[in-house]
């Protein structure tokens, strides 16, 4: 019986130290969100693909037509940890910044849409900063414009694991 306690104590510390030492590994992440007038979409879908990260609809009852027409979409690359709603109730996208200079931002502008937001006097905006994207990744066709941004430099959210309250703000103006 006292071996089988003490067994049962050690695997206890052992477990415990486990958590612990689990909590240090956070996942470097950067919050960011879409300001723009029109009903924002947040995706949670980790990696882009068939759905966008952030889509901008002129309302949400265009955002649940079945033939939708999205004004704008965002996708971020690598990957996003998910929708999330900050302490203060803005919503968001978390990003991981992992590798901060591997980080992309791909910004899509419907051209054709009914109230399309797009003009060639507009720019994609992060903080304030006008983003800059290669002529080897733009895309500018007849119904859509397309920017990538690579080597994006997100402002991380949660330096030593703590949340610093700092949202990431895009925007096509």
């Amino acid at each position: 019986m006292k071996k089988f306690l003490t067994l049962t104590l050690a695997l206890m510390c052992f477990a415990f130290c486990g958590l612990l030492c689990a909590c240090e590994n956070v996942v470097p992440c950067a919050w960011v969100k879409l300001k723009a007038d029109g009903y924002i979409y947040y995706s949670s879908r980790m990696y882009p693909g068939s759905d966008y990260h952030i889509q901008l609809y002129e309302s949400e009852e265009e955002f649940h037509e079945q033939f939708k027409q999205d004004l704008l979409t965002i996708n971020f690359y690598p990957r996003i940890l998910g929708a999330d709603d900050t302490a203060d109730e803005v919503r968001v996208t978390t990003v991981d910044v992992t590798k901060p200079n591997d980080v992309e931002i791909t910004v899509v502008v419907n051209k054709i849409a009914p109230n399309s937001l797009y003009s060639p006097e507009k720019h994609v905006y992060l903080n304030d900063e006008v983003l800059v994207a290669d002529p080897e990744y733009t895309y500018d066709g007849s119904s859509i414009i397309s920017w990538t941004f690579r080597n994006v430099n997100l402002v991380r959210g949660n330096p030593g694991g703590q949340f610093n309250h700092f949202i990431n703000v895009i925007e096509y103006k």
